[in-house]
C-alpha cells in the first residue's frame, strides 16, 4: 500500500483551553498527514 488518501474532516463542537490547535497539528505530523484548514 502507502498509497494517498484523500480525506475531508469537519471537527465541531465547543474546545476548552487553547491547546487543540497545537494538539492537532503535532498529531498530523506524528502521522505524516498533511493538509491545509479553511
Amino acid at each position: 500500500m502507502g498509497g494517498r488518501v484523500a480525506l475531508r474532516l469537519r471537527v465541531v463542537g465547543v474546545v476548552q483551553g487553547v491547546g487543540f490547535r497545537p494538539f492537532v497539528y503535532r498529531l498530523a505530523v506524528s502521522r505524516g498527514v498533511a493538509g491545509y484548514v479553511r
